[in-house]
């Protein structure tokens, strides 16, 4: 074998082959003696868990050029979508950015453009003033008219952004709604969240959207608040009756909203009223120690001095007791106002009892027994008597008639008619130490294989209950409430306090003048109506006279004379012609006078 250069293996150079293998061999190794890379939450240096944003889904704002740096989309950033407000107040701001970078653009190339231009030449000493200043007007101009051609493309682009700044500004103003603001006193301050808007009365028409709080404050009162959704294009009317601070000390202050609240029982109604007259002697004995503490430090009246007058210390007197008068009944006033709320509180709260006893409450009775008398086949019905008298809970004793068709009547048996009974009555049980029966029973429900029957008849007493105390005016009670005669008023939380808010509104809208007697309104009505009718009247009588003098016209045509007597007969005609006339047309006026006035007075109703 020939010796070549590389004869000797250990000599010889690895080939590609050789290489590949190797690089190989190493990617595997590498790949298997590392671990796979694990998912790790992110945390703080004290290992707690970091929040992480959701993806945020693109906004229109986003879509519009804003991430690839593009020129905004004007044409969809200023069309009217269902774009929210937030999102045309995000709009809003990128536009304004733009408009602000344009505007230093527009300077940039302004300086740039006065950089690039000769510069202009003092004037020469030999130079006329009027040759400098049109030298001066041609550089000018120059100037000018570079940097029109220069910025032309910035002041389009700053055209088109105003343009659509100002359309979605339109749009946005779309979604506002306004609320209309009155107050009893006036001349509160409004709050619409921490913002103070003004004073009352007043309208406001920029509300956003969206949950909105309305605060109405006034120094010595009560603050007033409410909360509502404003949605786009809405008008709200808001009127807040404001409340004096109480002089009263706050221990044992009713929470008039809560206690006023329709949520409870019969019981829990009571128990409020309770609580209510035990406030009221409280604050009759308070105003005591009022009007005690008020006599105490009111400054005491000087005697008279050597000086003076008893004239001038008698008017002094007056004063000093008319004030301190003043000023009690200013304390008796407002203990007044506060004891005619609580009583008013009492009234609603016992208004809510009436309504809560007066509720009708269904229930099967179980335990029925029906006896049938007699059948009626022209009315087609049988006697009736329906009782469980034994019941404890809610017996009942009814006679009457119940209506069943001939053809089941006559396949019935009456020992066992097979009625479902249900019994209605109100929610007024009879109660004493050891009982708690209802008794005031209002309907006899039957029913037969789903079929409901007609009833007629009335609810008897249960003898066992009529000796035990307190049964009769139990009885009266009860009596009053199934036959309406005891019936709930309406009483609510607004009457409690003394507001008449929709109608104090509604009456200021009207015009002051309508806060007594007819108002403008109803005295317009009395004239107007009585001018109707006395032109209408006069309207009558002239169609009388008409039709008089027309009845006389026809006779004399019917009775022509000869030619010796035309003469005095055309006279009389003439007259009776010229006064149907002068009749018909005072008809025509007063007809049209009493309907002007008769319109005028109908148009009262609407305006």
């Amino acid at each position: 074998m020939s010796k070549g250069k590389y004869a000797n293996p250990a000599q010889r150079k690895p080939g590609i082959r050789e290489l590949g293998c190797l690089a190989l061999l190493f990617s595997v190794s590498v790949a298997f003696s590392q671990e796979a890379i694990k998912f790790q939450i992110p945390t703080d240096s004290a290992g707690t868990p970091v929040p992480v944003a959701l993806p945020q889904k693109p906004d229109t704002v986003q879509k519009l050029g804003v991430v690839s740096n593009l020129p905004l989309n004007l044409v969809e950033l200023s069309i009217k979508d269902t774009a929210g407000f937030e999102t045309y107040t995000r709009r809003l701001a990128l536009l304004q950015d733009s408009i602000s970078a344009t505007y230093r653009a527009i300077d940039h190339v302004k300086k740039n453009t006065v950089s690039f231009m000769p510069p202009l030449e003092p004037k020469g000493e030999f130079e006329k003033q009027a040759e400098y200043e049109a030298r001066k007007d041609k550089w000018d101009k120059e100037l000018f008219d570079r940097t029109e051609r220069d910025t032309k493309s910035h002041a389009m682009r700053l055209a088109d952004l105003q343009k659509a700044k100002k359309k979605i500004e339109e749009n946005q103003a779309s979604l506002y709604s306004s609320v209309n603001i009155k107050s009893s006193p006036e001349s509160a301050s409004i709050w619409i969240g921490k913002e103070e808007i003004g004073a009352t009365p007043a309208d406001y028409d920029l509300l956003i959207p969206g949950t909105v709080k309305i605060s109405v404050r006034k120094e010595g009162y009560n603050p007033w608040d409410t909360t509502f959704q404003a949605v786009p294009g809405a008008k709200f009317k808001i009127y807040a009756a404001l409340e004096e601070k109480s002089i009263f000390s706050t221990e044992n202050e009713i929470d008039f909203v809560k206690t006023l609240s329709k949520n409870t029982t019969v019981e829990g109604y009571e128990a409020r009223i309770k609580i209510i007259e035990a406030r009221k002697v409280q604050v009759g004995e308070e105003i005591k120690k009022i009007l005690e503490d008020f006599a105490s430090s009111y400054p005491a009246l000087e005697p008279q001095k050597p000086d003076e007058t008893p004239e001038a210390f008698n008017k002094r007197r007056d004063i000093w007791t008319k004030e301190g008068m003043r000023q009690v009944a200013e304390f008796q006033k407002k203990h007044d106002v506060y004891r005619q709320k609580l009583d008013r509180s009492i009234a609603v709260l016992k208004d809510y009892i009436i309504i809560t006893q007066s509720t009708i409450i269904s229930e099967p009775s179980l335990g029925t027994k029906i006896e049938l008398g007699s059948y009626d086949a022209e009315k087609e019905q049988f006697e009736l008597v329906a009782q469980d008298s034994a019941s404890e809970k809610s017996p009942f004793l009814f006679k009457g008639h119940v209506g069943v068709p001939r053809d089941t009547a006559k396949s019935m048996d009456r020992s066992v008619p097979g009625f479902v009974a249900n019994l209605q009555f109100i929610n007024y049980p009879f109660k004493t130490d050891s009982l708690n029966v209802n008794l005031g029973m209002s309907k006899l429900l039957l029913s037969k294989s789903g079929l409901d029957l007609k009833v007629e008849g009335s609810f008897g007493e249960i003898e066992r209950y009529k000796s035990v105390e307190g049964y009769d005016v139990w009885k009266l009670h009860a009596d009053s409430l199934l036959s309406g005669s005891l019936k709930s008023q309406g009483f609510d939380y607004n009457y409690a306090m003394g507001k008449a808010a929709v109608k104090e509104v509604a009456d200021k809208d009207k015009g002051k003048e309508e806060g007594s007697g007819l108002g403008w309104r109803g005295w317009t009505r009395i004239v107007t109506f009585t001018a109707a009718v006395a032109l209408g009247g006069l309207a009558v009588y002239n169609h009388v006279d008409a039709q008089d003098n027309k009845k006389e016209m026809d006779k004399l045509k019917d009775n022509m004379p000869d030619l010796a007597g035309i003469e005095s007969w055309t006279k009389k005609f003439d007259g009776y012609a010229k006064d149907k006339k002068d009749s018909e047309d005072q008809r025509l006026i007063f007809g049209i006078g009493a309907g002007v006035f008769a319109l005028g007075g109908v148009a009262t109703f609407f305006f």
